[in-house]
């Protein structure tokens, strides 16, 4: 059985390559983008590489280094890229954001490339942007915060989405767990962010920790994990056309 993380950032945590592991990674700096880029060379086919401009810090001096990459092949997909109106500093980058965002689907149009996108507090600028959206092979959502009301509606839009959840249904999380019972299971997917998103009291999140993600989706499901485990490995290469020929 492989577990199929959707999104963790190999360069910012322990990652090794693994048989039974292939993983999304994400970079946001160039210097971290090369580190990542070392790992992928070491684990072969199990770690797909992305890079974006990520609405925390939205560097949009770092387009055309993206682009560059994209041409070459050097990776599989843009993310993260999207909004984040979570605290008041991140809305005063709203404007930067906005750039990052449109450079980003103007290059996942142009490239036939997907998105994995960071949204929080801001799902009505996915909306609005519906007609670009889904012009993109796929489009990932990552941690999706928001209910199966709102993943309907965005597959609705026509949207070939993707809706990726963590470590949020290990602690009750009621829009999550709800999501993952009820989405269709070709939409599904499975992730841990590593390092990033953690539980209260914890300090890092490793990728080992998928495991525990996909023994509780499992659980949710009502399905044997070994059954989830086939159906995201599909959904992982469908979204992620990966590995690319």
């Amino acid at each position: 059985m492989t577990f199929c993380d959707a999104h963790l950032h190999a360069a910012c945590c322990d990652w090794k390559a693994n048989d039974g592991f292939l993983a999304a990674s994400c970079a946001h700096s160039i210097e971290e983008f090369y580190r990542q880029e070392e790992l992928v060379k070491e684990s072969g086919n199990s770690l797909a590489p992305m890079f974006g401009m990520h609405p925390q810090m939205p560097l949009t001096q770092n387009a055309d280094f993206m682009e560059e990459l994209l041409k070459s092949s050097r990776i599989i997909g843009i993310g993260e890229t999207g909004f984040d109106l979570f605290t008041s500093g991140f809305k005063a980058q709203l404007a930067a954001q906005e750039q990052a965002w449109g450079i980003s689907l103007e290059l996942a149009a142009r490239y036939a490339v997907p998105v994995l996108v960071h949204d929080r507090k801001a799902l009505d600028f996915i909306f609005r942007d519906a007609n670009k959206l889904k012009a993109l092979p796929a489009v990932i959502f990552h941690s999706f915060a928001f209910g199966p009301r709102e993943a309907f509606s965005i597959l609705r839009h026509g949207i070939n989405a993707y809706f990726s959840f963590s470590k949020q249904i290990l602690n009750g999380n009621k829009k999550s767990r709800a999501c993952v019972s009820e989405i269709a299971l070709d939409r599904l997917l499975l992730e841990t962010d590593a390092p990033y998103q953690t539980l209260k009291g914890e300090k890092a999140t490793s990728p080992g920790e998928i495991q525990r993600v996909y023994a509780e989706a499992a659980v949710i499901r009502g399905i044997e994990q070994e059954v989830l485990a086939d159906a995201l490995m599909d959904n992982f290469k469908a979204a992620y056309s990966y590995p690319r020929t």
